[in-house]
């Protein structure tokens, strides 16, 4: 038995808003996720350049760095900041230096960041973020030349950037 035109329209003209209404949610969601990288590189990465650099500028005593305690380390510079009257840049974690981005269908990022006297390390960010970040502080993505560089963690997934101030 033939189909007839009117049953043919209704179903393509369906097909066409379910399309239409699934390319708006890709969309949605992309840009969604380009806001979260953006908020995290303005208010939190470029917060965190500007405090180090006040604090460098203003004679702040660095803590002693120890490789084996980097939470303690942080603690105790968030310390010496607040002592200086600087205010920490805002993180969405109970703790000032890490960020949490939680991209709709990637798996959540738990970012750490350690600021030393001369560089400022990211530890835990994906590739896509690492890319994202190195071009625009670099203007490109190369991760292994400029200003921002990053390498590939032990676990496989996760990388560490590097920033110098």
């Amino acid at each position: 038995m033939p189909v007839s035109a009117r049953t043919t329209d209704r179903f393509m003209s369906i097909a066409i808003y379910i399309g239409i209404g699934v390319f708006i949610l890709w969309v949605g969601s992309k840009l969604i996720n380009y806001c979260l990288e953006v908020r995290f590189y303005k208010d939190f990465l470029l917060e965190w350049e500007v405090s180090a650099q006040s604090f460098k500028s203003d004679g702040g005593i660095w803590p002693q760095f120890s490789e084996g305690d980097r939470v303690g380390y942080m603690e105790h510079l968030t310390q010496r900041m607040s002592k200086k009257g600087m205010s920490l840049p805002a993180s969405n974690a109970k703790r000032p230096f890490i960020y949490h981005i939680n991209r709709l269908g990637h798996p959540k990022e738990e970012i750490f960041l350690l600021c030393l006297s001369h560089k400022i390390i990211l530890s835990g960010i994906s590739e896509k973020t690492l890319m994202r970040i190195d071009k625009w502080i670099d203007g490109k993505a190369d991760s292994e030349n400029g200003l921002f560089t990053g390498i590939h963690c032990n676990d496989g997934v996760t990388y560490v950037g590097e920033m110098r101030l």
